[in-house]
């Protein structure tokens, strides 16, 4: 499943942002990976085991937020740290990078998914009509 960046995205991701976070510095401050200053290509930063592990990797660490979202079944919050995680992945990328693309579209088929499932559980729709991740292009792993 292929996923589009919304044009109503650019107005809701920094909207999402004061919602949860304050300012872009107070999400940055929690997740200080994210920050365009962290010396990923620096001479001296030595990228281990450690450092990709860590749960505040670059967008990492809000995308793990948003699967703890999910696995709660707040869906429309997990949604919500899928798509300011979406919104930062594209405004930092290099859209030539096939694997940056990639990824933004795994994040745009969460963001799709969590949304579908807000909206059943709103509904109150019956457990048939529920939304599996293979529609989204997602396992269910």
């Amino acid at each position: 499943m292929q996923c589009e960046w919304r044009r109503s995205y650019d107005r809701l991701v920094p909207i999402l942002i004061k919602e949860h976070f304050g300012n872009p510095g107070g999400m940055t401050r929690q997740f200080p990976y994210m920050k365009s200053t962290f010396p990923w290509k620096d001479e001296d930063f030595i990228l281990t085991a450690e450092a990709l592990a860590n749960p505040n990797n670059k967008y990492h660490g809000l995308e793990r937020q948003a699967q703890k979202y999910h696995r709660a079944g707040s869906w429309q919050l997990a949604g919500e740290c899928w798509l300011i995680a979406a919104g930062w992945r594209r405004n930092m990328m290099d859209a030539d990078n096939e694997q940056h693309v990639e990824a933004l579209q795994f994040v745009l088929r969460h963001v799709e998914y969590n949304r579908a499932l807000d909206e059943w559980k709103k509904k109150k729709l019956s457990r048939n009509a529920m939304p599996y991740p293979e529609l989204f292009g997602l396992s269910d792993n």
